[in-house]
């Protein structure tokens, strides 16, 4: 079974404590990603409340992890494509040298 490590921070007005399979130091670096990011959008609509602004943070981040994850898939497919392209080409340089042969 993985270790999983308890965190603990807060975050607006909550304490939380997240169970994690993170280190600290990878933990520290999220929460504080977090809390930059929430201020951003605080600063854009200064009247919402937290859990509107909690809600639209997790939104941002699905968004940003989805746009990651098609770029990633799209890269993918680059790198298949290339693949079999230097494959091929390999192919034809050997069957043309047997042909010399």
């Amino acid at each position: 079974m993985a270790n999983l490590n308890r965190y603990k921070f807060t975050f607006g007005k909550k304490t939380l404590t997240l169970t994690t399979g993170h280190d600290n130091l990878f933990m520290e670096e999220v929460e504080k990603v977090a809390k930059e990011k929430y201020q951003a959008i605080k600063e854009r609509m200064p009247n919402a409340d937290d859990e509107t602004l909690a809600i639209l943070l997790a939104i941002n981040s699905l968004s940003t992890q989805l746009n990651r994850e098609i770029e990633f898939d799209d890269k993918e497919k680059e790198l298949d494509r290339l693949r079999q392209k230097a494959l091929s080409d390999l192919r034809g340089k050997s069957i043309s040298k047997e042909g010399r042969a």
